[in-house]
């Protein structure tokens, strides 16, 4: 068996040839739900286009879309989940790719035209609990902004309930929301839709005082949680899958 500072030799060793690549770059995503699609190397980590960044959240994100659906990315990035959607629900289906940043949007935008995904609709915004504007700084990496009063970035904000009145979109079926710290405030400015439609919902949790406010939001509409991270339940998982629970569904809508 290879000890644990050896492997991190071997993976810093792997993982230098990767740096060679131009950030400017278009190959081909080699495994995974998108194997085949085009994709812009210096819009995310390697990890997208081999095929492995968030590999069990996609597969699994995968495996509940089915032909005609609705789908909703909240916190679209470059658009690595609204391609997925795009590519299983079909023409029938329409995803709707929310994402505030320029830099982002930029990206997302020249991936879509790239594979030539015409079921996606791009909204260029941030998603909260209270329209209008909102400060927002970066994150960890370039492709990571959270919303933040002393942020040097300012992006448009909308409540989904508000957006889904004014746009008409169809309900979604699914929901992905990974928002770097604001998932609580998305289920609030949703919580219309989500009673009206009760769609199975991809959480990322940033934090305890995330996962106390999504948990409790989510339970009291009767979902259950399930954590998608391997030997690790949701009372501590940064990853959530929340499923309407089928007896509470039919009493909330009695």
């Amino acid at each position: 068996m290879i000890s644990r500072p050896w492997r991190k030799i071997a993976g810093r060793f792997l993982r230098t040839p990767l740096r060679w690549i131009p950030a400017s770059a278009v190959l081909w995503v080699l495994s995974g739900p998108l194997r085949g699609s085009r994709w812009m190397v210096g819009s995310m980590p390697h990890g997208a286009w081999l095929g492995i960044f968030e590999r069990v959240k996609l597969r699994h994100f995968a495996g509940r879309l089915r032909r005609g659906m609705t789908v909703w990315d909240i916190g679209a990035n470059a658009g690595l989940y609204s391609m997925v959607g795009a590519r299983w629900v079909g023409a029938t289906g329409r995803v709707y790719a929310f994402e505030p940043m320029s830099r982002n949007l930029e990206y997302l935008r020249r991936h879509l035209a790239l594979n030539r995904l015409s079921n996606v609709t791009v909204v260029s915004k941030a998603v909260a609990d209270v329209s209008g504007a909102l400060r927002m700084a970066e994150g960890n990496s370039p492709s990571e902004f959270h919303a933040d009063l002393r942020g040097e970035s300012e992006a448009s904000a909308v409540r989904l309930d508000d957006w889904w009145k004014e746009a008409g979109s169809a309900l979604p079926d699914i929901v992905k929301i990974d928002v770097e710290g604001g998932e609580d405030a998305v289920l609030r400015g949703g919580a219309s839709v989500f009673s009206a439609c009760r769609p199975l919902i991809y959480v990322a949790i940033h934090g305890n005082r995330q996962r106390e406010e999504c948990g409790r939001f989510l339970t009291k509409r009767g979902y259950r949680i399930e954590s998608l991270e391997k030997d690790c339940g949701p009372e501590i998982s940064s990853e959530w899958f929340a499923e309407p629970n089928v007896s509470a569904t039919q009493q909330i809508l009695k």
